[in-house]
This record gives C-alpha cells, structure tokens and sequence, in this order.
C-alpha cells in the first residue's frame, strides 16, 4: 500500500515539523510506503487533486475518527486492493473553502477528522503519519509505545 500525503501550505514547513514527519514516514517503511509532499502553489494542488483517484480530504472538525477506527478504516482499504492513496491537508486559510464542501456536496469521496481542534497544515500532516504508524501497529497487534 502507498499513502501520498498533500500538504497545501505556501509558507516554509518549519524544521521540526519536517523531522519529525520524516521520522514516522521512516518508521511507517516496515509497513507500507509513503510520499509527504508540500505544495506551495494553488494551481499545483488543484492539478494534483483532480488527477489523484482514490483521495481522502483532512479537515478539522466534530467526531474526529479514533485511533482504533482509523486503523479499520486502513485495513479496509487495503482489502478493497487500493494500490495507492491520496490525503489531502488544505492550509487553515483555505479551510473554509474546503469544509463548505462537505456540506454542499462538491466532493463525494471520503473525508476524515483528526481532531477537533484547527492546526497548522504542516502539524496536521505529522498527526496524520503518526496516526497511519499508529493504525498499523494496532492492525498489527504489535503495542505502541516502545
């Protein structure tokens, strides 16, 4: 399985926000591979959104997904034999833009709450990796924490 994270943010990820997303990407390479990806520019992230098949849209909002949901929902898409997946992380300037279309209808794939709380794009991309790492050490049945 290979996740592409999309990080829409027009300003420099900061250091340790980087590290640490290449921490779990390393650490996510025993299970399946990833792509962490900033885009800087909006023609690029539409062009990429259009041509990804199988996306998933990040936002924030009420009934974030729990770790244990979430790694159901990655063990489902590994059995619907899904070569690749698309998460899309908009920047909080363009959020609103984005969450109107939950509720317009625009977007009919699936989206998912990581939490309640408004991140930055850049920290809601490491969350992401660190519940996808998370999701797959539960699937596994190997503990968490080491």
């Amino acid at each position: 399985m290979r996740y592409e994270v999309y990080i829409y943010n027009k300003a420099r990820p900061l250091a340790y926000l980087k590290d640490a997303a290449d921490e779990y990407t390393k650490r996510l390479s025993r299970y399946c591979k990833t792509g962490y990806h900033y885009i800087k520019k909006e023609k690029i992230w539409e062009k990429t959104w259009n041509q990804a098949s199988d996306r998933i849209l990040i936002l924030p909002g009420k009934g974030s997904v729990s770790s244990e949901a979430f790694s159901r929902k990655l063990e489902s898409l590994e059995m619907e034999g899904k070569g690749s997946v698309s998460f899309f992380i908009p920047d909080p300037v363009h959020l609103r833009e984005w969450c109107t279309c939950q509720t317009t209808g625009d977007y009919q794939g699936d989206i998912i709450n990581l939490s309640d709380f408004t991140m930055s794009s850049s920290l809601t991309g490491v969350v992401l990796l660190e519940q996808i790492y998370r999701g797959y050490r539960i699937m596994h049945h190997h503990p968490y924490h080491k």
